[in-house]
């Protein structure tokens, strides 16, 4: 098999360290290799990309291992090397001759064949957005998590609002939250902070006949001041997503036209996907990456279970 490159670097990348083999020679000749680390402080990257600049290197491979590979990519593209970002699944190496050199230097063996197919790396305003739309994905996890602490110490006072009404967080429900904060557990007051239209108000009333006790309400406190900060937190992040997107606003709009898709949420995709969709062959390229296409998965004429692979949509919680 013929070389495609003659300068390359595989880099294996910790949180402290970068393993780095530098391949160097022409393409049917057996390259001659050079290996080292670095420090991944700023200041060593930058001094360890000029030294890969001197050794004519500006192709480089590494793994996509956490966040750990977004430094190096943040400092070196801008000195001009084209870094090639691989998910582990694909360059695994041989079980048994795993070391942090052996990974580097099998990097960049498949690097200089051209066997590396790159991760799709956006461009930096699309990355910023990725930032912000990531943080309040967890941002509502960590909300979804109150609320099943509020409906766990609910069922533990024997309120059982959630079993006539589908959102207990609506703004009757949150009436009915902030009363029992507040130190009120009588039923028919409770009752009383209902305004929406309940078919049954005396079942609503015997859902809300408890036996609460001072530490129930304490804890509701707790976590319903949790869910206001939250609340103020998730708002906040829509806003600064909502500022950052307004140069595609009529993409927003038009994602946020497809049923079950709202502005934020279309945002989010725009951010994981960015504007350029000449990266994906078709629509379905696109759709396996997302990861909303079931994969091939034959063998001797027979197809097994086709899955989905992890897609970069599915896998952020869209």
């Amino acid at each position: 098999m013929q070389a495609l490159r003659t300068h390359v670097a595989g880099v294996d990348v910790h949180k402290k360290i970068l393993a780095i083999t530098v391949l160097r020679g022409k393409a049917d000749q057996e390259p001659e290799a050079l290996q080292f680390e670095c420090d991944t402080f700023t200041e060593d990257l930058m001094a360890c990309g000029q030294k890969l600049l001197e050794l004519g290197v500006r192709d480089v491979a590494m793994e996509s291992t956490g966040v750990y590979w977004k430094p190096v990519h943040n400092v070196w593209t801008p000195m001009g090397i084209r870094l090639a970002v691989a998910q582990a699944a694909h360059v695994k190496n041989v079980p048994g001759r795993k070391t942090d050199m052996n990974d580097s230097h099998w990097l960049a063996e498949l690097h200089r064949f051209g066997l590396i197919r790159p991760s799709m790396i956006p461009e930096e305003e699309f990355q910023q957005m990725r930032l912000l739309s990531r943080h309040r994905t967890n941002l509502v996890a960590d909300m979804g998590r109150i609320k099943n602490r509020v409906q766990k110490v609910l069922e533990d006072g024997n309120v059982k609002y959630g079993s006539i009404v589908s959102d207990v967080f609506g703004k009757s429900g949150l009436n009915i939250l902030r009363a029992i904060a507040d130190g009120f557990t009588d039923a028919d007051y409770l009752t009383s902070q209902i305004t929406t239209r309940i078919k049954k108000k005396e079942e609503a009333r015997k859902s809300l006949t408890n036996c609460l006790t001072t530490n129930h309400c304490f804890l509701i406190k707790e976590l319903m001041d949790q869910h206001d900060h939250l609340t103020s937190k998730i708002q906040k992040v829509e806003a600064e997503l909502i500022e950052k997107a307004q140069p595609y606003a009529h993409l927003v709009a038009k994602l946020d036209e497809i049923p079950g898709i709202d502005q934020i949420l279309a945002i989010g995709i725009l951010a994981e996907s960015t504007d350029d969709m000449s990266k994906f062959a078709d629509e379905r390229k696109y759709a396996a990456w997302a990861g909303v296409a079931s994969g091939n998965n034959e063998s001797a004429g027979k197809k097994k279970d086709q899955n989905a692979a992890k897609g970069i949509l599915t896998s952020k919680g869209f």
